[in-house]
């Protein structure tokens, strides 16, 4: 069965549709023709006209099959269409089936979907302004936690003294957050499960524009809780898991039982129907021990559809961390060697490694790029490993503060690379940050110091 999705249409003389953007300067280069189109589109009052427009399909063989329809589709989107279907028919198996949809990866929107065509809509816009939308936003909906992790890449963003952002404040901004394009919005915190509103908060997300994700320590994955999760339209979670070892997950997580408790949750969201995936990281002793493929091999016997290995990376609790401890370019080779062995099998989970994703083999690093993290206090920031910030969304509106980040001179090139693994980039954007802070730093003051200027009395809002 085909399903057909409009990318761009004309309603009563206007342009609809989500590569509307690019359609609006190509308008005032050929006035006539949308002149024409306008006059046609108001014989059409009810649907519009569809411009350009994609129907696909699977075949028997699991082949995905598309084409451009509409009046411009055969013109303008013959070459995007055929790059779709490239592009689908490279991600090998899919983890989890949906009807006639298929889900790749967590991270991104089931194919075919009208999500996914905003995606598409999004790198066409890109590569036609050179100006990249956001994909996703990680959102730390409290800074709360049960947890004291170790590792804890949060912990400088914790304050007693600053109200997090109230459940209409975060309605607004996730209203904000999609008009500007993203489509996989991301729960996490401290532990995002502490908030009684989350399940309020992810039912506010369209399911039309985004997918709602979370992020969970996995102590409060409930058999009501998960239900509640389902009822709101989740669409995936990650379950943080540090060591195959119950004893050991424990003591850095310095929570009695969570190794237990977290496994459990975990397997009840998969049994309820969700997409689910453990969340891990590497360290070079990690991965020489046989941790991380231990960690593979764990997320396999409890069903998970998805491992993500996460670098260890100097950041939060670990800011200062000596760089001997992080992974060396050997080490990341490995784990895409291991990433790539695994997923050549016919068997889940689908390994994701950071050292592959962003880095110069993947898409580079994501961070003010093609997402952006926000704080429970509205501060954005380009990750939630970067402990800067570009403003606050509660003095400026969500769109003004993703533009000065994507068009920040460190931003607005794309980076082969994680930027706070990099000694030149820590020089001078983390080492000059204060030890008492603020967390995050204003990346303006950043900019003061390095231009040689006086420190302001800016703060963190």
């Amino acid at each position: 069965m085909s399903e057909h999705y409009r990318l761009l249409g004309m309603k009563s003389g206007t342009l609809v549709g989500p590569l509307t953007p690019i359609m609006d300067q190509e308008a005032s280069k050929h006035p006539v023709l949308f002149r024409s189109l306008k006059a046609l589109s108001r014989l059409c009052p009810r649907n519009g006209l569809e411009l350009l427009g994609v129907s696909c399909h699977y075949d028997a063989d699991e082949v995905f099959h598309a084409r451009p329809t509409g009046l411009l589709g055969r013109r303008v989107g013959a070459e995007m269409i055929s790059g779709l279907e490239r592009v689908v028919n490279n991600k090998g198996r899919p983890i989890a089936r949906r009807n006639e949809q298929r889900i790749y990866t967590m991270y991104q929107p089931a194919i075919p979907s009208a999500l996914a065509m905003k995606v598409i809509a999004g790198r066409v816009i890109h590569q036609n302004t050179g100006h990249p939308r956001p994909a996703t936003a990680t959102l730390q909906i409290t800074a709360r936690c049960q947890a004291d992790c170790y590792h804890c890449s949060a912990a400088r963003h914790r304050y007693k003294f600053r109200p997090e952002l109230s459940t209409d404040q975060w309605k607004s901004t996730l209203r904000a957050i999609e008009d500007i394009g993203v489509v996989n919005i991301v729960f996490t915190g401290g532990e995002p499960l502490l908030r009684p509103d989350i399940y309020e908060l992810i039912a506010w997300v369209r399911k039309d524009e985004s997918n709602a994700m979370m992020f969970t320590n996995g102590l409060l994955l409930t058999a009501e809780n998960v239900k509640k999760l389902v009822d709101a339209g989740l669409f995936s979670v990650n379950v943080s898991i540090d060591s195959p070892d119950p004893k050991a997950h424990d003591e850095l997580r310095r929570v009695n039982r969570c190794f237990e408790r977290a496994i459990a949750g975990l397997r009840r969201c998969r049994d309820a129907g969700l997409i689910v995936g453990v969340s891990t990281y590497a360290t070079p002793e990690r991965l020489r021990n046989g941790q991380v493929m231990e960690m593979i091999r764990l997320a396999k016997d409890v069903g998970a559809h998805e491992i993500t290995v996460f670098d260890v990376v100097p950041t939060g609790k670990l800011l200062q961390h000596e760089a001997g401890e992080l992974l060396s370019d050997a080490d990341k080779d490995e784990l895409m060697r291991m990433e790539e062995e695994w997923n050549s099998r016919d068997e889940l989970p689908h390994v994701i490694t950071q050292a592959h994703v962003n880095g110069p083999k993947g898409a580079g690093c994501y961070a003010g790029w093609f997402q952006f993290y926000m704080t429970a206090y509205g501060d954005m920031m380009p990750c939630d490993f970067t402990p800067i910030t570009v403003g606050n969304v509660l003095h400026e509106p969500v769109g003004d503060l993703w533009n000065r980040l994507a068009m920040h001179p460190v931003y607005a090139k794309n980076c082969n690379h994680c930027r706070m693994q990099d000694p030149a980039f820590r020089a001078k954007y983390i080492d000059p940050i204060p030890d008492s802070g603020p967390f995050p730093y204003p990346i303006a003051e950043l900019d003061r110091l390095l231009a040689g200027l006086p420190s302001s009395t800016a703060k963190a809002a």
